[in-house]
């Protein structure tokens, strides 16, 4: 609900504070008045889009603040913003004559779309040169749904939608991903075969290279482990001399010095040196060969290690991981298949889910329909629509789409002729009789309507009389569970407001003036209303209707 606007600054507003009441809040005044400046402010503060026109010729900027009276479904906004929880807000807006605009909630920087997030909660706006998205074809079936009880099937169609669309393009991507793979499959399998085929040891590479050294050396190693078995194994050799050496120490035994001990040990130690190295040598001589071939077969194998290494591009002691990860690669496209495959039965299983729920929410809708298009003819005979003939109509979509409102498109339809056939509302309706549609559907939502306030402007446009009488209860009934604000230009809604504002110019000075808006009762709303029915000169029988149209539901 609005509970005061503010201007500043504006074309012919230096500063106006206008204070709001629930119930039908109407606007009237001349032409050229400056109703449309009012109408733009609310507009501006709520996100509409940017109008540097609107400021005074005299400033940079003008400000327009709208107070609200804060709805529970607008808290988690609250709380995104870290703002104080409060019964009221403020919505601020300043228009810069650069086209900026900054916007502000409870005086918190906010971006503007958060404002028109915030705005479309609380307030809904009617005018006739708007694009009034309420009635176009694609909102229709929420027109529909809003009168359903099947919020709940809604919902659950729409997390399986989504579900779905989440799960088909996981599969698209993982397919693209495939694809992409396999068409490296025979590639990758020629690597692991290949590397496979090589057989290679870890730190084998080395090991060649260290037995390379020895065959490239033979003759000189043959020769000095020939002299240095020699020197160990000879008559007088060093085996036998240290043979020696433990036997005499040994005879020193009774004596228990401990250096002598330690001196046997060390010749202990010679031996079991002078064994070892025997074998070493004999181990050596046994990797030398006999001849030159075992010397080929290592070089052989150095070069098929290398050709595998300048193939790939990588390092010899990589070889192994690369095979590794190319047989990962290899495995995973295998398994990647397998997954898509259960993916796809998932999919199934779910799609046949949203089926059976959305062919039942199409019959629901069905019966829904038969009801709304009875109620809102009704309705609009009420607002003087004599051949007016009304006729909603299901096409169902394609099942593959699966959207989030089930396989329904609904068309909402009218013929205001009785010689023509019903077609879209957008393409029969005029703008005035647009907006009575549209009043009178508001009409049958007026128990659960998703805003607490509607604005029209000029809804009355183009219509006098009776019509124009029907509009005025129109919206005076529905003003007795929303604020409804209307500018009019016609005496029979002016009428039915249970506050009325007068916006008038005051002249400042031949060629200047300023606006002024007065809430006005009783004498006052008796004179405006006259005037709007006679025009500039009031006369008595003027006033007598006026009073007439005030009073006559008393």
């Amino acid at each position: 609900m609005l509970l005061s606007l503010f201007i500043k600054d504006a074309i012919f507003i230096n500063n106006l504070e206008i204070d709001f009441k629930d119930g039908l809040v109407v606007f009237t005044g001349e032409t050229g008045a400056g109703k449309s400046i009012i109408m733009e402010s609310i507009l501006l503060a709520l996100g509409g889009k940017s109008n540097p026109s609107i400021i005074s010729n005299s400033s940079d900027a003008a400000t327009f603040i709208l107070a609200l009276k804060k709805h529970p479904k607008i808290n988690n906004i609250f709380h995104d913003l870290n703002i104080d929880d409060s019964d009221e807000l403020q919505v601020k807006r300043v228009q810069f004559n650069d086209g900026r605009t900054k916007s502000y909630i409870n005086d918190v920087p906010v971006s503007l779309s958060t404002v028109k997030k915030l705005s479309s909660c609380l307030v809904e706006f009617h005018g006739q040169n708007e694009d009034l998205s309420f009635i176009n074809q694609s909102n229709h079936i929420d027109i529909i749904d809003s009168f359903g009880d099947y919020t709940t099937d809604i919902d659950i169609i729409s997390e399986i939608s989504a579900e779905i669309k989440k799960i088909q393009n996981e599969i698209m991507e993982r397919n693209k991903i495939l694809d992409q793979t396999a068409s490296q499959k025979t590639y990758l399998e020629e690597i692991c075969q290949e590397i496979e085929d090589l057989n290679l040891m870890h730190g084998e590479e080395d090991k060649l290279f260290q037995r390379r050294k020895l065959l490239l050396e033979g003759s000189r190693v043959i020769e000095t482990l020939s002299k240095i078995t020699s020197l160990i194994n000879a008559d007088n050799g060093i085996e036998e001399l240290s043979g020696i050496a433990q036997r005499e120490i040994s005879r020193l035994e009774a004596i228990q010095n401990s250096d002598i001990i330690k001196i046997d040990s060390e010749l202990v130690n010679i031996n079991d040196s002078l064994s070892k190295i025997s074998t070493l040598i004999d181990k050596v001589q046994d990797q030398m060969g006999a001849d030159n071939s075992d010397l080929e077969t290592v070089e052989k194998r150095l070069f098929a290690i290398k050709s595998i290494s300048r193939k790939y591009n990588i390092p010899t002691d990589e070889i192994l991981n690369f095979f590794e990860r190319t047989s990962e690669q290899l495995n995973n496209l295998n398994d990647g298949k397998e997954e898509i495959i259960k993916m796809e039965e998932g999919l199934r299983k779910l799609c046949s889910k949203y089926d059976d729920i959305a062919i039942e929410l199409s019959k629901k809708r069905e019966l829904i329909i038969r009801e709304f298009d009875k109620r809102l003819l009704d309705e609009l005979n009420e607002l003087k629509f004599p051949s007016i003939k009304v006729k909603t109509v299901i096409h169902k979509n394609s099942v593959e789409s699966r959207g989030p409102k089930g396989i329904d498109e609904v068309s909402i339809m009218v013929s205001t002729s009785k010689e023509r056939e019903p077609e879209l509302i957008t393409k029969v309706a005029s703008g005035g009789e647009l907006s009575r549609i549209i009043l009178a559907i508001k009409s049958l939502k007026s128990a659960s309507h998703d805003v607490d306030t509607l604005i029209f402007d000029e809804i009355d446009s183009g219509v006098s009389g009776s019509t124009a009488s029907a509009i005025g209860k129109k919206l005076a009934s529905l003003s007795k569970t929303l604020q409804i604000f209307s500018v009019t230009h016609s005496p029979q809604v002016a009428s039915k407001a249970n506050h009325h504002y007068l916006i008038k110019k005051i002249d400042k000075s031949e060629d200047d003036f300023s606006i002024e808006v007065t809430e006005i009762e009783e004498g006052e709303r008796i004179e405006e209303i006259a005037r709007m029915l006679s025009g500039e000169k009031i006369t008595n029988q003027a006033r007598e209707a006026s009073k007439s149209l005030i009073y006559e539901d008393e």
